[in-house]
């Protein structure tokens, strides 16, 4: 009696659950217009491409990169300089232009290579700009292949769900109609009915999954909220094996790399240009027109500016350059080992993943659905009992799962093989 209790107590419990998790779809429901979009892997990726408003964003780095680049090429702009009396102490006069003015035009020249090194690094700043969009592609492109292979995997589960859930419905109506009339005990209903609410609570977080992972990838794609996914296999091509040796020689042109010797070759043309930085500008000047500031009357002559370096020869300057150079080719160091690393984990992940796959060969998994098929036949004809037949249907849904899966496992490590080496290997 006591088990019964608990029991009747368990399934009050996961019913008002689900009941209040139906009712929440049914207000999210009436929010709006559900819209349901059928995508595959590619029709997706294309609009990923192509609408993703984080990589959107992206793209105006380089247009701002760019712009320095036109700054840096400009010279700078020449000084007019006006000067003229504005009182006379001896003619009680304001503004005689007649007894003082002073016309002088003035130009700033750098020298010893600054324009030339300026223009240099707002060239390395647009590589550095390109490499850093490459590598936010890069990661956005495993985001989004593992999000849409999940919700992939997660939607199959719920349709596994439902067929298995229906099967059970039927099943109990049938088993309480054998109730009314004493053909069976009241223990197997509550037996079956106990199954249904142990997997209605599985299909419940698995219904979850599919929610989370819809948001994330609406995200994405520049979806709104009411759009519904379906996603599609994905079929996988690949030209030929790739051998390790290949891969790591491809991952060479990742872009964190390119985006290092980017910043080495930055910090390297900085490094020059702090150097010139430390000579000062000159500033030439001609006055066309002085009368009444100088000895003689009228007056025309040239002017010659420039600031000594004895404090401030950029000194701090151009330490931190040198120390930036020695920075980032350590960094160089690390991410070439970061990518050899990553490469040959990603590379025995697949090798794993496949050899556990093939498990999963097309007998055993015609054999497992045969015996779906059969287990109901012999259960109503008693040839098996009740305990025996959840048992067959646990092994058929949970061998489902794991082939469901292990092939969700498998694109997991074709898209990490695809990010480790930066292209797309195995499309």
């Amino acid at each position: 009696m006591k088990f019964f209790t608990l029991l009747s107590f368990w399934l009050i419990s996961v019913n008002a659950i689900l009941f209040a998790q139906n009712n929440n779809q049914n207000e999210n429901g009436k929010l709006g217009k559900i819209d349901t979009l059928t995508l595959s892997y590619t029709e997706a990726k294309k609009i990923f491409l192509r609408d993703n408003l984080m990589l959107l964003s992206k793209y105006y780095d380089i247009s701002l990169a760019e712009a320095d680049l036109i700054q840096s090429k400009l010279w700078r702009n020449p000084y007019f300089i006006w000067n003229q009396d504005m009182y006379s102490v001896n003619r009680n006069e304001y503004f005689n232009f007649k007894l003082q003015t002073l016309v002088q035009v003035e130009q700033v020249f750098s020298i010893s290579g600054k324009h030339i090194n300026s223009v240099r690094l707002a060239k390395a700043g647009i590589k550095q700009t390109k490499a850093q969009l490459q590598e936010v592609l890069r990661g956005l492109l495993y985001e989004f292949g593992t999000i849409y292979m999940e919700l992939y995997t997660f939607q199959r589960k719920q349709s596994l769900y439902k067929i298995t859930l229906e099967k059970y419905k039927t099943l109990i109506e049938s088993a309480e109609n054998k109730l009314r009339v004493g053909a069976i005990s009241k223990n197997e209903v509550l037996r079956l009915k106990s199954e249904e609410l142990a997997i209605k609570s599985e299909a419940l977080k698995n219904r979850n999954e599919v929610v989370e992972d819809m948001s994330k990838l609406r995200q994405l794609l520049n979806f709104k909220e009411n759009v519904h996914i379906i996603t599609q296999p994905k079929t996988d091509v690949v030209a030929s094996e790739p051998t390790i040796a290949e891969l790591l020689q491809m991952a060479q042109n990742r872009p964190d790399m390119e985006l290092a010797v980017a910043n080495l070759e930055y910090a390297r043309t900085n490094l020059r240009l702090q150097r010139s930085n430390a000579v000062p500008d000159v500033k030439l000047g001609y006055q066309p027109v002085d009368r009444g500031s100088n000895y003689v009357r009228p007056y025309s002559g040239l002017v010659f500016e420039m600031s000594l370096p004895v404090f401030d020869r950029n000194q701090g300057n151009i330490k931190s350059a040198k120390a930036k150079i020695d920075q980032v080719s350590v960094q160089q160091l690390a991410i070439d080992n970061q990518i050899r690393n990553q490469v040959a984990e990603a590379y025995a992940k697949l090798i794993n993943t496949k050899e556990a796959l093939s498990q999963f060969s097309s007998q055993f998994l015609e054999d497992i659905e045969n015996l779906n098929k059969n287990s109901q036949t012999n259960y109503d004809r008693k040839n098996i009992n009740l305990l025996e037949y959840i048992d067959l249907q646990r092994i058929y849904l949970q061998n489902q799962l794991q082939y469901i899966d292990f092939q969700n496992e498998y694109q997991k490590s074709i898209n990490q093989l695809n990010f480790s080496v930066g292209k797309e290997i195995i499309e």
